[in-house]
């Protein structure tokens, strides 16, 4: 604050404004500024100083108060204070801001005059009197006027200066500290620090540099996972790792992977593992501040810049996760076409040339340019795990925290992720044993949930007599057990069961995995249709891919949900999930089954991929009347009769589906009879409300 003029006015004390430590070299510096940079004529006026506080601190108190001013007195006696100070060839500094620079120092290899210069920039954004005494110059620098000032008040060489600010030094390239080229500002105001934050980290932290940079880059902590755990995608892994290892031998420049895939399938996990097999160091460019607020795309590329430079020495590796963020094309990103041809180049310079090998992350591989895409060394998806990898992955972490048929329960759950399933283990160890494994679910459920996935539910055990399933309780014109029989030595089939609701069409794909001793995978709708745009077509492709994998018979239920006849189509979205289902039944090698109850409704194109289409239809008089043997012995139950048996092969329209529900009911609604039994099935009949002109219900002889 600039002090008025009094008769009375106080002895100024320095220490009020600058650290005692520093008077001394501030005191030289503000010298220079008001003697060798011209800024004595704009200082000292006819009758005022134009600061006050300035004037103080140079020991100029004794003007302050006088109506005209002496300037040849006050010239003198400045000149001589710079002459003794300029004889002296040591001085004081902060001792922690100087602990901070040979830090830094040692990163980045800053010759003397860089710290020194460093030095300057930190104490003038620190003190306002320093600002205040080289705001003399002017408030006006171009960048030649500035880098002269800067040469004169720290006794530089003019080419030095230059050296520090060019556009291949350490400090551009790190973005550390910049100077703005386009703009006339005052000597403060003419650079700018990678953060505000930096500036006071280097004054008051004692702490490791990686710690004072977090604005920029982040030191990562080890993996939760092991190389093995990613044996889905273990030819890649072959090819990238005596890759990535010569890289970083060799020093190579221009080296970038780029891993993408959905949420939560391993990406970051996979880059710590990485640098563990390496025997390296990792580093991530930081996407939040100091203060855990997130960082706009601009501060990210700045602080990738400060990455690449500080780590240049240094046999690491670095990672940029969310990199859509710079890469975006789709909505206007920082390297999205129209945007400015500069823009293209810094990402295609940067692709070539950076130093530090680099692992770039993206949850959507659709936003980002195919020119970019391109220019990666590889580029590797992720992909979900298969169910048995997933159990495979859970037994690893969890074996002795979860009972087995928790865990066979949890894999069965593509959206389940091993990042995930970490962390929720973390959570429920203190929780009583007893309860782990709902406590478990509990919290996989709260992150599904807030992922928009559906939350696990256990099954509830059904009683055996729900399960039953007989080929002989099929209606339909192929011999079911001979289908099966010829499918186990072919191993090869894509049919399409189709007919009204409950006549045993998802059935079959279990006995047919139970014939061929091969697991089911069953989709349904619920499963792989989502509200994004193009990810039903990745789970699609996915579930193929899984079964591939597992050799297992892959069953879609009401498959008419992907295929629908395109011709009536309203959006793009319903023609593409339409053309990769054709895609990926084309190219599976197993076998696939398609249940549908409108068959009318799938497109005319999906028909002919299909190897057979087979009808199930209800129930004939004399399968239905077999089948209430078999439940009926099962329960327990009294002999039908022979009314009973009138009864039963009356009803039209029974399904295998049908005794299935009437049997679930019975472990909350006891069944006292056969009769009763029956008059349940025509419930469950006259639900359906079939019109053909026929009574619903029993029907007269």
């Amino acid at each position: 604050m600039r002090r008025r003029k009094t008769k009375n006015m106080e002895l100024f004390d320095k220490t009020e404004v600058m650290d005692k430590e520093l008077i001394d070299k501030t005191t030289l510096w503000m010298l220079r500024a008001i003697l060798k940079s011209g800024g004595h004529r704009e200082f000292i006026k006819d009758s005022s100083f134009s600061n006050d506080d300035v004037a103080c601190f140079l020991d100029l108190e004794k003007f302050v108060v006088l109506d005209k001013l002496k300037k040849t007195e006050i010239i003198d006696i400045l000149k001589t204070n710079l002459i003794k100070l300029e004889k002296r060839r040591r001085f004081n500094s902060s001792k922690l801001l100087t602990k901070n620079i040979e830090q830094l120092s040692t990163l980045m290899d800053l010759n003397n005059y860089e710290k020194e210069i460093l030095e300057f920039f930190i104490l003038i954004n620190q003190y306002e009197i320093l600002e205040d005494s080289t705001d003399i110059i002017g408030n006006g620098l171009n960048s030649s006027q500035f880098m002269r000032a800067i040469s004169v008040i720290l006794d530089i060489p003019m080419k030095e200066v230059k050296n520090a600010f060019s556009i291949n030094s350490k400090f551009t390239k790190s973005s550390i500290l910049v100077i703005s080229k386009r703009d006339t500002y005052s000597l403060r105001r003419k650079v700018d620090f990678i953060s505000d934050e930096f500036v006071d980290n280097m004054l008051n932290l004692d702490a490791d540099i990686f710690f004072m940079l977090k604005d920029s880059l982040r030191k990562c902590g080890k993996e939760t996972l092991k190389l093995d755990d990613f044996s889905h995608i273990k030819k890649d892994m072959d090819i990238l790792i005596p890759y990535l290892k010569d890289a970083l031998q060799s020093h190579k420049k221009g080296t970038n992977i780029l891993f993408y895939g959905l949420p939560g399938t391993g990406k970051t996990e996979l880059t710590k593992t990485l640098a563990t097999v390496l025997e390296t160091e990792l580093y991530e460019v930081s996407y939040i501040d100091m203060e855990d607020r997130p960082l706009d795309k601009e501060d990210r590329v700045k602080a990738y810049k400060t990455a690449q430079a500080l780590l240049k020495s240094k046999n690491t590796l670095l990672m940029y996760d969310e990199a859509e963020d710079i890469f975006e094309s789709s909505r206007g990103g920082l390297f999205s076409p129209p945007k400015r041809q500069e823009d293209k180049a810094w990402i295609n310079r940067t692709l070539e040339s950076n130093d530090i090998p680099t692992i770039w992350i993206t949850n959507n591989i659709d936003s980002i340019d195919n020119a970019i895409v391109r220019r990666f060394d590889m580029s590797i998806e992720l992909p979900i795990p298969s169910r048995k990898r997933r159990k495979e992955i859970l037994k690893k972490h969890v074996a002795n925290t979860l009972e087995p048929i928790t865990l066979d329960f949890l894999s069965k759950n593509e959206n389940i992720a091993p990042a995930l399933v970490s962390r929720a283990i973390s959570v429920v160890k203190k929780v009583n044993k007893t309860k782990r494994d709902d406590a478990f679910i509990q919290v996989i459920n709260n992150t599904l949930k807030a992922q928009g996935y559906k939350e696990l539910k256990k099954q509830e055990k059904q009683n055996d007599t729900s399960g039953i399933y007989n080929p002989e309780f099929v209606n339909t014109t192929t011999n079911l057990k001979e289908l099966a029989k010829g499918i186990k030595d072919n191993q090869n089939a894509r049919l399409c069961l189709y007919g009204p609701a409950g006549t045993g069409k998802s059935a079959f794909g279990k006995y047919i995995s139970e014939e061929l001793d091969h697991p089911l995978h069953l989709k349904k709708g619920s499963d792989l249709l989502s509200k994004y745009i193009g990810e039903t077509e990745q789970n699609i492709a996915r579930a193929f891919e899984e079964a591939k994998d597992e050799n297992a018979i892959l069953v879609f239920d009401e498959v008419d949900s992907f295929l629908a006849d395109r011709s009536s189509a309203n959006s793009n979205w319903e023609i593409t999930q339409v053309n990769e289902m054709l895609v990926q039944m084309e190219n599976f090698d197993g076998v696939f089954i398609a249940t549908t109850n409108l068959m009318n409704n799938l497109d005319k194109a999906s028909l002919r991929r299909f190897d057979l289409k087979l009808e199930f239809d209800f129930l004939k008089s004399e399968q239905s009347w077999n089948m209430l043997q078999t439940y009926v012995k099962s329960l327990k139950l009294s002999k039908p009769t022979s009314t009973c048996k009138q009864m039963i092969t009356s009803l039209k329209y029974l399904t295998p589906g049908d005794f299935a529900a009437v049997v679930r009911q019975n472990r909350f609604r006891p069944i006292k009879n056969t009769k009763q039994f029956i008059e349940r099935l025509a419930s469950e009949v006259e639900v359906k409300n079939i019109e053909d002109g026929s009574k619903m219900g029993f029907l007269t002889n």
